[in-house]
Protein backbone atom coordinates (compact mmCIF):
# COMPACT_ATOMS: atom_id res chain seq x y z
CA UNK A 1 0.00 0.00 0.00
CA UNK A 2 1.01 3.43 -0.62
CA UNK A 3 2.07 6.29 1.43
CA UNK A 4 -0.25 9.41 0.82
CA UNK A 5 -3.72 8.30 2.08
CA UNK A 6 -2.71 4.30 1.80
CA UNK A 7 -5.67 2.36 2.46
CA UNK A 8 -7.29 4.46 4.98
CA UNK A 9 -5.94 2.53 7.69
CA UNK A 10 -5.92 4.86 11.19
CA UNK A 11 -2.74 4.82 13.26
CA UNK A 12 -2.59 4.51 17.31
CA UNK A 13 0.10 6.84 18.67
CA UNK A 14 1.60 3.69 19.70
CA UNK A 15 2.06 2.59 16.15
CA UNK A 16 3.72 5.92 14.78
CA UNK A 17 5.82 6.18 18.18
CA UNK A 18 8.12 2.87 17.51
CA UNK A 19 8.93 4.31 13.52
CA UNK A 20 8.99 7.93 14.71
CA UNK A 21 11.91 7.13 17.05
CA UNK A 22 13.92 5.35 14.20
CA UNK A 23 13.45 8.18 11.70
CA UNK A 24 14.79 10.38 13.81
CA UNK A 25 17.57 8.35 14.90
CA UNK A 26 18.25 7.22 11.26
CA UNK A 27 18.15 11.39 10.38
CA UNK A 28 20.41 12.04 13.68
CA UNK A 29 23.06 9.44 11.84
CA UNK A 30 22.91 10.96 8.64
CA UNK A 31 23.36 14.49 10.12
CA UNK A 32 19.49 15.44 9.38
CA UNK A 33 17.49 17.47 11.25
CA UNK A 34 13.60 18.28 11.29
CA UNK A 35 11.99 15.27 10.86
CA UNK A 36 8.12 15.08 9.97
CA UNK A 37 5.51 12.42 9.08
CA UNK A 38 4.64 12.63 5.16
CA UNK A 39 3.10 9.85 4.67
CA UNK A 40 1.45 6.28 5.49
CA UNK A 41 0.40 3.29 4.42
CA UNK A 42 -1.09 -0.26 5.78
CA UNK A 43 2.81 -1.60 6.18
CA UNK A 44 5.08 1.43 6.24
CA UNK A 45 5.49 4.90 7.10
CA UNK A 46 7.34 7.61 5.30
CA UNK A 47 9.00 10.71 6.98
CA UNK A 48 11.13 13.68 5.10
CA UNK A 49 14.13 15.32 6.96
CA UNK A 50 16.41 18.05 5.88
CA UNK A 51 20.06 17.29 5.35
CA UNK A 52 22.17 20.06 3.93
CA UNK A 53 19.24 22.07 2.42
CA UNK A 54 17.73 19.42 0.88
CA UNK A 55 15.25 17.23 1.87
CA UNK A 56 15.02 12.86 2.34
CA UNK A 57 12.53 10.98 2.78
CA UNK A 58 12.58 7.51 5.02
CA UNK A 59 10.73 4.81 4.65
CA UNK A 60 9.92 2.85 7.66
CA UNK A 61 8.05 -0.20 8.34
CA UNK A 62 5.34 -0.41 11.21
CA UNK A 63 6.99 -3.81 12.05
CA UNK A 64 9.87 -5.54 10.91
CA UNK A 65 7.55 -8.61 9.94
CA UNK A 66 4.05 -8.51 8.19
CA UNK A 67 0.97 -10.86 9.30
CA UNK A 68 -1.98 -9.80 7.47
CA UNK A 69 -4.87 -11.76 5.92
CA UNK A 70 -2.95 -10.95 2.20
CA UNK A 71 0.81 -11.11 3.21
CA UNK A 72 1.84 -13.89 5.73
CA UNK A 73 5.24 -13.74 7.16
CA UNK A 74 6.90 -11.13 4.96
CA UNK A 75 9.86 -9.81 5.60
CA UNK A 76 10.13 -6.19 6.10
CA UNK A 77 13.48 -6.06 5.22
CA UNK A 78 13.07 -8.51 2.28
CA UNK A 79 10.58 -5.69 1.09
CA UNK A 80 12.62 -2.40 1.82
CA UNK A 81 15.60 -4.33 0.00
CA UNK A 82 13.01 -5.22 -3.21
CA UNK A 83 12.04 -1.30 -2.87
CA UNK A 84 15.75 0.10 -3.07
CA UNK A 85 16.21 -3.05 -6.09
CA UNK A 86 13.73 -2.12 -8.43
CA UNK A 87 13.88 2.09 -7.64
CA UNK A 88 17.26 1.56 -8.99
CA UNK A 89 15.96 -0.14 -11.80
CA UNK A 90 13.50 1.77 -12.96
CA UNK A 91 15.56 5.33 -12.55
CA UNK A 92 17.87 3.14 -14.65
CA UNK A 93 15.36 2.01 -17.59
CA UNK A 94 14.27 5.81 -17.27
CA UNK A 95 10.89 5.06 -15.43
CA UNK A 96 9.76 7.65 -13.04
CA UNK A 97 10.87 7.06 -9.70
CA UNK A 98 12.54 8.32 -6.80
CA UNK A 99 16.82 7.21 -6.45
CA UNK A 100 17.75 5.35 -3.53
CA UNK A 101 20.38 6.41 -1.35
CA UNK A 102 20.95 4.52 1.37
CA UNK A 103 20.21 1.38 3.27
CA UNK A 104 20.91 0.20 6.84
CA UNK A 105 19.43 -1.34 9.98
CA UNK A 106 18.18 1.30 13.19
CA UNK A 107 16.98 -0.84 15.96
CA UNK A 108 16.25 -3.74 14.15
CA UNK A 109 13.91 -2.25 12.10
CA UNK A 110 15.56 -1.73 8.13
CA UNK A 111 15.39 1.64 7.14
CA UNK A 112 15.34 2.79 3.21
CA UNK A 113 16.45 6.45 2.29
CA UNK A 114 15.02 7.81 -0.52
CA UNK A 115 15.32 10.81 -2.56
CA UNK A 116 11.89 13.31 -2.06
CA UNK A 117 10.27 14.43 -4.99
CA UNK A 118 7.79 16.94 -4.77
CA UNK A 119 4.23 16.29 -5.77
CA UNK A 120 2.00 19.24 -6.24
CA UNK A 121 -1.40 17.80 -5.83
CA UNK A 122 -2.78 17.62 -9.07
CA UNK A 123 -5.21 15.34 -11.14
CA UNK A 124 -3.33 12.21 -12.05
CA UNK A 125 -2.79 11.67 -15.83
CA UNK A 126 -4.36 8.24 -16.19
CA UNK A 127 -2.85 8.59 -20.01
CA UNK A 128 0.11 9.43 -19.34
CA UNK A 129 0.48 6.76 -16.57
CA UNK A 130 -0.40 4.17 -18.93
CA UNK A 131 2.26 5.79 -21.69
CA UNK A 132 4.63 4.98 -18.29
CA UNK A 133 3.70 1.16 -18.02
CA UNK A 134 3.99 0.73 -21.81
CA UNK A 135 7.25 1.52 -21.69
CA UNK A 136 8.16 -0.16 -18.42
CA UNK A 137 6.47 -3.34 -20.21
CA UNK A 138 8.97 -3.40 -23.05
CA UNK A 139 11.76 -2.92 -20.63
CA UNK A 140 14.36 -6.17 -20.05
CA UNK A 141 13.22 -7.88 -16.59
CA UNK A 142 15.35 -7.08 -14.19
CA UNK A 143 17.02 -10.70 -12.19
CA UNK A 144 15.55 -10.32 -9.13
CA UNK A 145 13.83 -12.61 -6.82
CA UNK A 146 10.42 -10.76 -6.17
CA UNK A 147 9.26 -11.05 -2.91
CA UNK A 148 5.44 -11.81 -3.99
CA UNK A 149 6.16 -14.16 -6.45
CA UNK A 150 7.61 -16.75 -3.98
CA UNK A 151 9.73 -18.98 -5.91
CA UNK A 152 6.99 -19.80 -7.92
CA UNK A 153 5.68 -19.80 -11.40
CA UNK A 154 3.62 -17.13 -12.06
CA UNK A 155 0.39 -18.97 -13.36
CA UNK A 156 0.64 -21.20 -10.27
CA UNK A 157 1.04 -18.23 -7.99
CA UNK A 158 -1.79 -16.08 -9.13
CA UNK A 159 -4.11 -19.04 -9.10
CA UNK A 160 -2.25 -20.06 -5.36
CA UNK A 161 -3.15 -17.03 -3.69
CA UNK A 162 -6.22 -16.39 -5.34
CA UNK A 163 -7.44 -19.81 -3.69
CA UNK A 164 -5.76 -18.60 -0.61
CA UNK A 165 -7.41 -14.98 0.24
CA UNK A 166 -10.81 -16.39 -1.68
CA UNK A 167 -10.72 -19.31 1.27
CA UNK A 168 -10.58 -16.54 3.75
CA UNK A 169 -13.13 -14.21 2.54
CA UNK A 170 -15.39 -17.86 3.08
CA UNK A 171 -14.47 -18.20 6.45
CA UNK A 172 -17.57 -15.74 7.43
CA UNK A 173 -19.04 -15.43 3.72
CA UNK A 174 -21.25 -17.86 1.61
CA UNK A 175 -19.56 -17.77 -1.93
CA UNK A 176 -19.58 -19.97 -5.10
CA UNK A 177 -17.42 -22.51 -5.49
CA UNK A 178 -13.95 -21.95 -7.64
CA UNK A 179 -12.79 -24.06 -11.13
CA UNK A 180 -10.31 -26.41 -10.16
CA UNK A 181 -7.13 -25.01 -9.75
CA UNK A 182 -5.07 -26.75 -12.48
CA UNK A 183 -8.15 -25.28 -15.27
CA UNK A 184 -7.20 -21.52 -14.09
CA UNK A 185 -3.94 -22.30 -14.53
CA UNK A 186 -4.66 -23.92 -17.76
CA UNK A 187 -6.51 -20.84 -18.89
CA UNK A 188 -3.40 -18.48 -17.83
CA UNK A 189 -0.75 -20.87 -19.48
CA UNK A 190 -2.78 -20.69 -22.71
CA UNK A 191 -4.01 -17.10 -23.00
CA UNK A 192 -1.45 -14.86 -21.32
CA UNK A 193 1.30 -13.04 -22.92
CA UNK A 194 5.32 -12.92 -22.37
CA UNK A 195 6.00 -12.21 -18.58
CA UNK A 196 7.80 -8.80 -18.08
CA UNK A 197 7.87 -6.66 -14.93
CA UNK A 198 4.27 -5.51 -13.60
CA UNK A 199 3.97 -2.85 -10.46
CA UNK A 200 0.92 -4.41 -9.38
CA UNK A 201 -0.30 -1.34 -7.14
CA UNK A 202 -0.74 2.13 -9.54
CA UNK A 203 -2.76 4.23 -7.73
CA UNK A 204 -2.48 8.10 -7.20
CA UNK A 205 -1.13 7.13 -4.13
CA UNK A 206 1.88 5.14 -5.12
CA UNK A 207 2.71 7.91 -7.72
CA UNK A 208 4.31 11.97 -7.49
CA UNK A 209 2.64 14.05 -9.40
CA UNK A 210 3.61 17.26 -11.24
CA UNK A 211 1.03 19.01 -13.68
CA UNK A 212 -1.01 15.74 -14.02
CA UNK A 213 2.53 13.91 -15.12
CA UNK A 214 4.15 10.95 -13.21
CA UNK A 215 7.07 12.17 -11.78
CA UNK A 216 7.91 8.93 -8.89
CA UNK A 217 6.12 5.61 -8.79
CA UNK A 218 7.30 3.72 -5.58
CA UNK A 219 5.74 0.99 -3.29
CA UNK A 220 6.66 -1.69 -5.46
CA UNK A 221 5.75 -4.41 -2.68
CA UNK A 222 3.53 -6.47 -5.24
CA UNK A 223 5.66 -6.66 -8.28
CA UNK A 224 5.49 -9.49 -10.01
CA UNK A 225 7.54 -11.19 -13.29
CA UNK A 226 3.91 -11.54 -15.05
CA UNK A 227 1.91 -11.03 -18.65
CA UNK A 228 1.10 -6.92 -19.09
CA UNK A 229 -2.21 -8.22 -18.70
CA UNK A 230 -1.79 -8.80 -15.59
CA UNK A 231 -1.27 -5.18 -14.55
CA UNK A 232 -4.07 -3.78 -16.75
CA UNK A 233 -6.65 -6.45 -14.81
CA UNK A 234 -5.66 -4.73 -12.01
CA UNK A 235 -6.17 -1.36 -13.05
CA UNK A 236 -9.00 -2.02 -13.98
CA UNK A 237 -10.41 -2.76 -10.49
CA UNK A 238 -8.46 -0.39 -8.87
CA UNK A 239 -10.00 2.66 -11.14
CA UNK A 240 -13.43 1.24 -9.10
CA UNK A 241 -12.19 3.33 -6.03
CA UNK A 242 -12.28 6.77 -6.67
CA UNK A 243 -9.21 7.68 -4.15
CA UNK A 244 -7.33 5.63 -6.21
CA UNK A 245 -7.38 8.54 -8.79
CA UNK A 246 -7.33 6.14 -11.90
CA UNK A 247 -9.55 6.00 -15.37
CA UNK A 248 -9.26 2.50 -16.73
CA UNK A 249 -10.27 4.00 -20.16
CA UNK A 250 -7.76 6.61 -20.33
CA UNK A 251 -4.56 4.29 -18.93
CA UNK A 252 -5.67 2.19 -22.09
CA UNK A 253 -5.62 4.59 -24.49
CA UNK A 254 -1.88 5.77 -22.97
CA UNK A 255 -0.87 1.92 -22.64
CA UNK A 256 -1.73 1.77 -26.40
CA UNK A 257 -1.03 -1.62 -27.68
CA UNK A 258 -3.36 -3.09 -30.18
CA UNK A 259 -4.07 -6.28 -28.13
CA UNK A 260 -5.51 -4.42 -25.14
CA UNK A 261 -8.59 -4.01 -25.95
CA UNK A 262 -9.28 -7.73 -27.04
CA UNK A 263 -7.82 -8.79 -23.68
CA UNK A 264 -11.50 -8.23 -22.08
CA UNK A 265 -12.19 -11.51 -24.29
CA UNK A 266 -9.71 -13.80 -23.07
CA UNK A 267 -10.84 -16.73 -20.96
CA UNK A 268 -8.11 -15.56 -18.56
CA UNK A 269 -9.53 -12.06 -18.27
CA UNK A 270 -12.25 -12.97 -15.31
CA UNK A 271 -9.26 -14.79 -13.42
CA UNK A 272 -6.66 -11.83 -13.53
CA UNK A 273 -9.59 -9.15 -12.67
CA UNK A 274 -10.91 -11.85 -9.77
CA UNK A 275 -7.08 -12.27 -8.24
CA UNK A 276 -7.92 -8.49 -7.62
CA UNK A 277 -11.18 -8.24 -6.35
CA UNK A 278 -10.87 -10.88 -3.72
CA UNK A 279 -7.68 -8.98 -2.90
CA UNK A 280 -9.69 -5.88 -2.35
CA UNK A 281 -12.23 -7.41 -0.73
CA UNK A 282 -10.03 -9.13 2.13
CA UNK A 283 -8.17 -5.85 2.59
CA UNK A 284 -11.42 -4.04 3.21
CA UNK A 285 -12.80 -6.88 5.28
CA UNK A 286 -9.57 -7.29 8.10
CA UNK A 287 -6.39 -4.76 6.57
CA UNK A 288 -7.94 -1.61 6.20
CA UNK A 289 -12.06 -2.05 6.88
CA UNK A 290 -14.63 -0.51 5.04
CA UNK A 291 -18.38 -1.90 4.52
CA UNK A 292 -19.26 -0.29 1.56
CA UNK A 293 -15.84 -1.03 -0.05
CA UNK A 294 -16.53 -4.73 1.43
CA UNK A 295 -19.43 -4.81 -0.62
CA UNK A 296 -18.67 -3.87 -3.54
CA UNK A 297 -15.68 -6.14 -4.26
CA UNK A 298 -17.47 -9.25 -2.21
CA UNK A 299 -20.32 -8.35 -5.41
CA UNK A 300 -17.30 -8.07 -7.79
CA UNK A 301 -16.15 -11.57 -6.56
CA UNK A 302 -19.56 -13.28 -7.17
CA UNK A 303 -19.57 -11.58 -10.42
CA UNK A 304 -16.42 -12.93 -11.68
CA UNK A 305 -16.44 -16.55 -10.36
CA UNK A 306 -20.18 -16.32 -12.07
CA UNK A 307 -18.07 -15.55 -15.51
CA UNK A 308 -14.97 -18.54 -15.08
Amino acid sequence: MGFVGGGGASMSKETLWRPLDIAKAAAARRGAHQVVLAGSGTEFLFFIANKDGRQEGYRIPKTPEFNTANNRGVSARDLQLQEMALADWATSNGIPSAEPLDFFEQHGYPVLVLEVVEDDGSVLDSSALGAVMSRMHEKPVPSLALVAQNGSSIHSRIVERLVQRYDVLGEDTELPSLPPNREMIGSLEKYLGQPRLTHLDLRRQNVRVRNGQPESIFDWSNALVAAPEVELARVQEYAAIAENGLNYEDFCAGYAHQDAGAMNDSPAWPILRLDTAVMLAVVFSSVAPNKDLRTMFLGRVRELVSQL
